[in-house]
């Protein structure tokens, strides 16, 4: 997550339990499907992403991919997340074809057949900075709400994390 602060200038969040997330927050942070599958129907579309950063460790054994996700042909940014996914988890074919996509990564791995969950292990608030509220497009001091899970795939297998938060409901 640290990462993530750095990239937005976010000096500070505040952990919060689940049941603290406001209800419309909680309904979209709280579960264990795909952000992307449960941001799209929340939204009743599809999701493109703007890709901030994509590429593998140094040691070529973890993607990182941070994106902004937007909805419709405004293309409003619904979230802001990075997933570090491990690499042997993923096929070189797979790792290819997702440096240039602007399919959100949910999307893309189920659009590769490859099956995961979610598993959240933590919640936060955090309040907008100027960066955070230029990425969200909003203004700063929004308190907005994110999480922290683990991704797993379908055999039990460790996929990696990500770090999703939220500026909007």
């Amino acid at each position: 997550m640290s990462d993530l602060m750095s990239a937005f200038e976010m000096s500070s969040f505040d952990e919060v339990a689940s049941s603290a997330l406001p209800s419309a927050f909680r309904a979209l942070l709280d579960h264990n499907a795909s952000m992307t599958a449960t941001l799209s129907a929340h939204w009743n579309g599809m999701l493109s992403a703007l890709v901030l950063r994509h590429g593998v460790t140094a040691d070529g054994a973890v993607l990182v991919r941070r994106v902004v996700l937007v909805a419709g042909t405004g293309e409003l940014p619904v979230e802001i997340a990075e997933v570090r996914a491990l690499t042997g988890a993923l096929g070189n074919g797979v790792l290819g074809r997702l440096a240039s996509a602007t399919v959100p990564f949910g999307r893309s791995l189920q659009q590769e057949g490859i099956a995961f969950t979610t598993e959240p292990v933590s919640f936060f608030k955090v309040t907008a900075n100027e960066a955070l509220a230029e990425a969200g497009r909003t203004v700063p001091g929004t308190p907005m709400f994110g999480r922290k899970a683990l991704l797993w795939l379908a055999d039990g297998r460790p996929l990696g994390e990500t770090v999703e938060i939220l500026p909007r409901v």
